[in-house]
């Protein structure tokens, strides 16, 4: 009788469970890992809760498994058959029957998988905690987020590989560490650390050694007193402080979802699952290229929707806005000021507060080129917070830390009308909420496809080294970074449109840009095989499309761009600059150079190399140029872009790809060159006047040459060039002045060889 009565109240119970959750299962592969007869696989737990066990056969049984109830172990089966006896048992029969293997699956289940500040009935009632509720709340939990379910299923552990000449008692004491820890290290990288009152946080900043001596230090040299100064620290740390509300970041994701369903076709996410295993041994800062404001909100539903704690986001004060800034800190924003110089105070302030939300096991996330690129490429590092992380990991680097490289693309940036403003040389505005909610209309429009890369990870482990100065090992990691999301890029149709555009006649019919699209997309899949994300759909389509979305102009069976079109492709071209610029290169020097063997060609681009590779952040040392050109080479070969010109080495073809490409590549060495001819004209010159004079060279010969599109003029660009080539010991600085270094006759005789000549015209009788 007793029996009947359980099996219908797990009947009842099991259809309850089914009716009310929706799970979202992480690593589904895992559910079922046997592969052979011979293997006998059990569950575990990470508590003994019924509606845990009847969700866990729901899903073997959509997967036509059954187990019984021997089958599901307990992490934690508070006192009742603990796990350690089940264990011993299994070993014993693992160890008496060789042809066995035993594997248990670690399950865990979270329902509305966020951490709690308050120990309140209504967070018992709605949210995944660290305390356990009882049966009731448990009822409640799972009524109420029963449809906010993750299961996350990992890697079985498998007996045979534990035991060993130990005692079975032994093997069982060392499995049940390694299954309990297994489920709190799940735990904290999902839902998060316990949560201290925000007050309390900021008091044990206040109270840290380091900001007290900063204070001593800024109360002597002001000649104020003490209290005055920590008063002053309250209201910077109550300016810097997030408020993380689990409710608001519940609210926000439903909200987020239906946002991006109006506003993108699709959002594409890869390599997550990278970051999934990662979490559960690193603690984690997320470092994302800046192209949108969209970019740390995507960032945020993507990692919730996947299963991972929503990272504390360090952000621009100018964001902090009334109603805006208060959702955004309880989203789990870190607001800052844009400038730190100057105020030690609020360095110390700022760097104790992002240790102390390390120490409690909390990820992190700041943009890493600090602003919003409005040209599409990377923008040079901004090293700052960079430097508080690693010196941190230096002084404390028992957890260890990874850093997260992340590229995200847009079809059409949200922004794109505003950056095409700031392009044009207005100012760019300050944020409110009168702009925000003007951007409403926004949801009237189509901005197509949205992709989100997850690079390979940066372990500080393997990148850091006390023996070296920090300043050193900052750089180095740095530029780890930049390569790495550069290295996860992927390919939008606007990138490939923008570049055959750009690259072209000011009007092109619509079926040479598609043949022209085609075969762009082709050359770049044979070029990084491992690309992860490229576009779907014909080139017709894209060009529909980015007629509908004011990107191109189409005319019958004509396309053109206006100026303020073409400014904005310039964006979308650059966000795949750093994959072309090698073959670019290649057949700008096949083309032009009147002797283009190989030799030739790969000594000239080793010349020019360390300047590209500074600016684009290209992987590859100089050491691996000759493999890798040659490798350009053999793929330019077979896709008809080169052909061999017998004793005069190679020749481009008449594939009409071939003068897109060239003249993708020669902005960037026409800038070189206006620079380098600027310093050689000089005895000597100041930094911003030779920054301005190379802009005014710049913005004249770009009109000339074709769209007068101002990023060929970025000063960002023009100072990351100018740094390389002091490193390179091309110029000498003397205080505040710069001296030319290199031998320019020779230098600017190459060029003539590869830069056309009514361009060399024009940027010497600009200096005459």
């Amino acid at each position: 009788m007793i029996s009947l009565i359980q099996r219908t109240i797990h009947a009842l119970g099991g259809a309850f469970v089914n009716l009310v959750t929706r799970p979202k299962l992480v690593n589904p592969q895992q559910l079922l890992p046997a592969s052979s007869p011979s293997d006998q696989v059990y569950y575990i737990l990470e508590s003994d809760r019924l509606s845990h066990k009847l969700l866990l056969k729901n899903l073997l049984r959509k997967q036509q498994r059954t187990i019984n109830d021997n089958q599901i172990l307990l992490a934690d089966s508070k006192g009742l058959a603990p796990l350690r006896e089940v264990l011993i048992d299994l070993i014993n029969t693992q160890t008496s029957n060789t042809n066995l293997n035993i594997l248990i699956v670690p399950v865990a289940i979270f329902h509305g998988r966020l951490p709690n500040r308050e120990k309140s009935w209504l967070n018992i009632l709605y949210a995944e905690t660290w305390h356990k509720a009882g049966v009731l709340g448990s009822f409640f939990q799972l009524l109420v987020n029963g449809r906010q379910t993750l299961v996350r299923i990992d890697k079985p552990l498998i007996l045979k590989e534990l035991t060993d000449d130990d005692s079975s008692e032994a093997v069982a004491r060392k499995a049940s560490r390694i299954l309990r820890t297994h489920f709190t290290i799940i735990r904290q990288s999902i839902i998060g650390p316990d949560l201290s009152h925000r007050r309390t946080l900021i008091n044990l900043v206040l109270n840290h050694p380091e900001v007290q001596q900063a204070i001593d230090e800024q109360a002597k040299e002001r000649g104020t007193s003490r209290h005055r100064i920590e008063r002053h620290c309250v209201r910077n740390l109550d300016k810097i402080a997030a408020n993380f509300s689990p409710t608001t970041a519940r609210l926000l994701d439903p909200i987020l979802n239906w946002l991006w369903e109006r506003l993108y076709r699709d959002v594409r996410i890869h390599n997550i699952d990278k970051v999934q295993d990662i979490a559960k041994s690193h603690q984690l800062i997320y470092l994302p290229c800046h192209r949108s404001h969209m970019d740390y909100l995507l960032l945020s539903w993507a990692l919730y929707r996947h299963g991972l704690m929503i990272p504390h986001v360090a952000a621009g004060e100018n964001l902090n806005i009334p109603i805006i800034g208060s959702i955004l800190k309880r989203g789990g924003a870190i607001f800052m000021r844009r400038q730190f110089h100057g105020d030690p105070l609020y360095t110390c302030l700022y760097k104790v507060y992002l240790e102390q939300m390390t120490h409690r096991g909390h990820s992190l996330e700041y943009f890493i080129e600090g602003g919003r690129s409005r040209t599409g490429r990377l923008l040079p590092a901004k090293t700052g917070l960079l430097s508080m992380s690693i010196e941190s990991y230096r002084e404390n680097p028992q957890k260890p830390v990874a850093l997260i490289p992340i590229w995200v693309g847009y079809d059409r940036l949200v922004e794109s009308k505003s950056y095409r403003q700031e392009l044009a040389g207005n100012q760019k505005q300050k944020e409110s909420v009168a702009d925000t909610f003007s951007t409403l209309s926004i949801l009237r429009e189509n901005f197509g496809d949205t992709l989100l890369s997850f690079g390979e990870p940066v372990l500080l482990e393997e990148h850091t080294d006390n023996n070296i100065p920090l300043r050193d090992d900052v750089r180095a990691v740095a530029s780890k970074v930049m390569i790495r999301i550069n290295q996860a890029s992927g390919i939008t149709q606007s990138s490939l449109l923008a570049t055959c555009l750009l690259g072209g006649s000011q009007l092109q019919s619509i079926a040479e840009l598609s043949d022209k699209s085609s075969r762009l997309l082709n050359l770049l899949k044979h070029l990084t095989p491992h690309c992860p994300l490229t576009p779907e759909g014909k080139p017709s389509d894209w060009i529909n499309e980015a007629a509908e979305m004011g990107q191109l102009n189409q005319k019958l069976n004509l396309i053109e761009l206006s100026q303020e079109q073409a400014q904005e492709m310039c964006v979308y071209r650059n966000n795949i600059q750093h994959m072309l610029i090698l073959p670019c290169m290649y057949l700008l020097l096949a083309h032009r150079l009147p002797n283009a063997k190989a030799q030739n060609i790969n000594r000239t681009i080793r010349m020019i190399y360390p300047f590209i590779q500074s600016e684009l952040f290209l992987g590859w040392k100089e050491d691996e140029l000759t493999e890798v050109l040659r490798a350009t080479r053999e793929t330019l070969l077979a896709q008809n872009l080169l052909e061999d010109n017998g004793n005069n080495g190679w020749k481009t073809t008449s594939n009409a790809l071939v003068n897109t490409l060239i003249l993708t590549a020669e902005p960037i060495l026409l800038r070189y060159y206006i620079v380098l001819r600027v310093l050689a004209r000089y005895d000597e010159i100041s930094n911003d006047d030779l920054i301005e004079i190379s802009q005014n060279i710049a913005e004249h010969i770009h009109k000339e040459y074709g769209y007068s599109t101002p990023e060929y003029k970025d000063r960002r660009v023009l100072e990351s060039f100018i740094e390389q080539l002091s490193e390179l010991e091309y110029i000498k600085k003397d205080e505040s002045r710069l001296t030319c270094s290199f031998d320019a006759n020779s230098l600017f005789a190459q060029a003539t060889k590869i830069l056309k000549p009514h361009m060399i015209s024009l940027v010497d009788s600009k200096l005459k």
